[in-house]
């Protein structure tokens, strides 16, 4: 069993602080990341020769496939 999970205190959280509408994300954040998650699927399912054609290895499109949809 892990350490942290022996440790962990309960925090308590504040309604006002969780559904402030600065911590919510915006339209244009949210179809940032579905764009880059659809994006790195795509290119997830492209061939050797297709890949080649637009100049990406297959480590680079690898790399790109398996990064999460939060980081650019």
């Amino acid at each position: 069993m892990s350490n942290r999970l022996l440790l962990h205190q309960p925090t308590r959280v504040r309604p006002d602080v969780l559904f402030s509408s600065a911590s919510l994300p915006s339209w244009a954040a949210v179809r940032a990341a579905w764009r880059r998650y659809r994006s790195r699927q795509r290119i997830a399912d492209l061939d050797g020769y297709l890949l080649k054609d637009i100049g990406v290895s297959f480590a680079e499109a690898e790399t790109e496939a398996n990064k999460p949809f939060w980081r650019e």
